[in-house]
């Protein structure tokens, strides 16, 4: 029953893991209630189609259809477009940014038509999301359909070496989503406070949403008016960039 409840009351993205539960343990009614839970809800048809089962997308879509929630979310978009947009993602998740110049090239559909770096920010490596933005051909604070700017979907993948290229790359930490919300508080909302608090063994990996939240604060309350801030987390990314590759020379 507490998680029925959770579900009518939790941000959308906070249902799909419960979702993906219920699924494997078989919990029918629970699935139920997720599914329209999701259906009522502005979860876009990528994400879905990321993140969830393909006959459970089946089923939302058509529970969407029947309850006419939300219409086409693209009512007037062009085909081609639809087409170049898929080829765009599907560079991305192969890790070939350099395919993804070349489809720029071709066609007539832009990194911002394709929300790319909020794909990439969502589902690709942090290396990929720092050569998308290398190509300077996207913007940085652009809002996806549902209000979300890049570090909002990165704060959700909780990813520091993502954030830092973002922030370095002039993202707004202190942007709000269409509920309320900053990037900090969105990692908040998905850390435990004891494990934020936990202290970190000597010879272990530091905790990674703590990381993101200490990123995200400092910048959120840096004034966008202080000359030297650019510079100041520069050299942070750099300090960041070392410690990662310190981790990955310990095999971590």
């Amino acid at each position: 029953r507490h998680l029925f409840n959770f579900v009518e009351k939790a941000f959308i993205e906070d249902v799909i893991p419960i979702l993906l539960a219920a699924c494997s343990c078989k919990l029918s009614h629970l699935l139920t209630n997720c599914i329209q839970r999701i259906a009522r809800s502005d979860l876009d048809q990528l994400s879905m189609e990321k993140e969830l089962p393909c006959e459970v997308v089946d089923e939302i879509t058509s529970l969407r259809r029947k309850l006419q929630i939300g219409g086409p979310e693209n009512p007037a978009i062009d085909p081609i477009q639809e087409k170049n947009i898929k080829r765009i993602h599907k560079a991305l998740d192969s890790d070939d940014v350099e395919l993804v110049g070349l489809l720029l090239k071709e066609g007539n559909t832009t990194l911002d038509d394709a929300h790319a770096l909020h794909y990439a920010a969502a589902y690709c490596d942090s290396k990929i999301v720092a050569e998308l933005l290398d190509l300077k051909l996207a913007d940085v604070n652009l809002r996806n359909r549902r209000g979300y700017t890049v570090i909002h979907v990165a704060a959700r993948r909780r990813e520091p070496a993502i954030l830092v290229s973002l922030l370095t790359k002039g993202a707004c930490a202190s942007a709000i989503t269409n509920d309320g919300r900053t990037a900090v508080q969105i990692c908040q909302q998905l850390t435990r406070a004891k494990d934020y608090f936990a202290r970190t063994e000597q010879g272990k990996e530091s905790n990674k949403d703590r990381i993101c939240i200490d990123i995200l604060k400092r910048e959120e309350g840096r004034s966008p008016l202080i000359g030297d801030s650019t510079a100041s987390l520069m050299e942070s990314a750099e300090d960041f960039h070392l410690k990662l590759l310190h981790l990955e020379d310990r095999g971590v």
